[in-house]
């Protein structure tokens, strides 16, 4: 019996921390917005999803569950490895790759599918035309356009000193500006579209994936211009985020930690600068990526069901890191940020404030 009652006790108590963290993730979404001076947002979805989303689909027709997909960088790694699984599973899946070629011949039978559509897109001065025309072909061929999944994308590794400022360049046009452009010709069809069927807050109607990754949540050794795109990329999803809660578009930021693909092998490139100082952490550097690549954790399998099982929930999360040592450098990092917020806030909190301050939204987040 008092098993019983401390089960109990234990069960109210969780639901009620559940209660509290879904007002409290509401709060966050609504006082960001009174930023732009929006105020619609009040019953914004929450950032982290249920337990009740564990098993969000139940077996059945596949066509009435049937989804839409556009995602970039498919032609191998995560991208390719979810577009499988997403045509296996009975969806519609449209690819792009720098050349068209390479996706129909790495997808084999699944290309000649009609749920296949395989799409060019280059990283080049013409490449917001270029996603307007894909995504007009999605909507052309499907009909409609339910998740957009922004995973295109290379690694830059280097030191700062290292780095020179068009490879920085490049590596934001990559990972920052092609995903922004995505997303925005992405919601001309998916917007009305969302609003059009009920969507809301409460009522998900469409996803918008962006792959960014746990060095976008903390900076890895000798990979600052590679972190800096993808912090960019999650303050993107965040944004979305905010834009898109009462429109029934959910936005998840996936923040993968090592996923055993080509990502060191072919997407990854390093500074084109040396300065002799860095010479051993450099090496090091290159001696740890060869070490590391194809013996990742990470399983890309895993990955793509976790996605697929995501655009079934009723709640998508908002941050979704991926693979164990993603949860863990992110538990360190809020350590060391909570840490350093222990030791200053006697003397740069309120301390640095006007005693008069009509308050701030951020004081909510």
């Amino acid at each position: 019996m008092n098993d019983k009652i401390r089960r109990e006790s234990h069960d109210t108590q969780r639901d009620s921390q559940d209660l509290a963290h879904d007002k409290t993730r509401r709060e966050f979404i609504t006082d960001s917005a009174k930023l732009a001076g929006i105020t619609a947002l009040a019953s914004a979805f929450p950032l982290m999803a249920k337990d009740s989303n564990k098993n969000p689909q139940n077996k059945g027709d596949t066509m009435k569950n049937q989804q839409a997909w556009y995602i970039t960088g498919a032609s191998g790694g995560l991208g390719f490895a979810l577009a499988k699984y997403l045509l296996e599973k009975g969806d519609k899946v449209a690819v792009t790759s720098r050349k068209k070629g390479n996706l129909e011949a790495k997808f084999g039978e699944l290309a000649k599918s009609e749920n296949f559509l395989a799409l060019t897109l280059t990283f080049d001065k013409n490449i917001d035309k270029q996603v307007a025309q894909n995504i007009a072909e999605v909507k052309r061929k499907f009909g409609r356009i339910d998740n957009v999944v922004n995973n295109a994308g290379y690694g830059l590794g280097g030191f700062v000193e290292e780095v020179s400022e068009k490879q920085l360049r490049e590596q934001f046009e990559v990972n920052v500006f092609a995903p922004f452009l995505v997303a925005q010709n992405a919601l001309k069809i998916m917007r009305p579209q969302a609003k059009s069927e009920g969507g809301s807050a409460q009522n998900i109607k469409a996803r918008i994936y962006n792959l960014s990754s746990i060095a976008g949540f903390r900076v890895p050794n000798g990979s600052t211009p590679y972190s800096m795109s993808k912090f960019a990329v999650s303050a993107l999803s965040e944004g979305l985020m905010l834009d898109l809660a009462d429109f029934g578009i959910a936005v998840v930021n996936v923040m993968p930690a090592g996923f055993r693909t080509e990502f060191l092998g072919t997407s990854y490139k390093l500074s084109e600068i040396k300065i002799a100082d860095y010479d051993e952490k450099r090496q090091a550097l290159i001696n740890n990526a060869k070490a590391y690549n194809g013996k990742q954790a990470g399983n890309p399998d895993a990955f793509a069901k976790v996605i697929y099982e995501t655009s079934r929930m009723a709640k998508p999360p908002f941050s979704l890191f991926m693979g164990d040592a993603a949860f863990k450098s992110a538990r360190n990092k809020i350590a060391f940020v909570e840490g350093d917020i222990k030791a200053t806030e006697k003397y740069a909190g309120k301390a640095v404030d006007f005693a008069d301050s009509a308050g701030s939204a951020f004081d909510k987040r």
